[in-house]
């Protein structure tokens, strides 16, 4: 099994963790930065664990943090696609 993340899931990661620096200083990124990598180590382990959704999808929620990584598994590749805010406009990333 191997994790790739989509371009566009990387540019959200960098801008969550440039505004998280930003608002909240730069402990709070590291630990947004640290609990991205645990989540991807996880699904490498249980590309399951993650909610099912459409478009072949699943949700793996950050706990303490507002966000949600969506991805996919095919072939024993997972993708992350989004990075997505929990608070923003909800399947914005259908088209990747």
């Amino acid at each position: 099994m191997r994790l790739l993340v989509h371009p566009a899931a990387r540019q959200e990661l960098h801008a969550a963790l440039r505004w998280s620096r930003r608002e909240f200083g730069i402990g709070t990124a590291a630990r947004l930065q640290r609990r991205f990598e645990q989540c991807g180590e996880l699904l490498l382990r249980e590309a399951d664990i993650g909610t099912p959704a459409p478009g072949e999808t699943r949700h793996l929620p950050l706990g303490r943090f507002p966000y949600t990584l969506v991805y996919r598994v095919r072939d024993n590749v997972v993708t992350v696609i989004a990075l997505a805010h929990q608070g923003r406009k909800p399947g914005y990333w259908q088209q990747r």
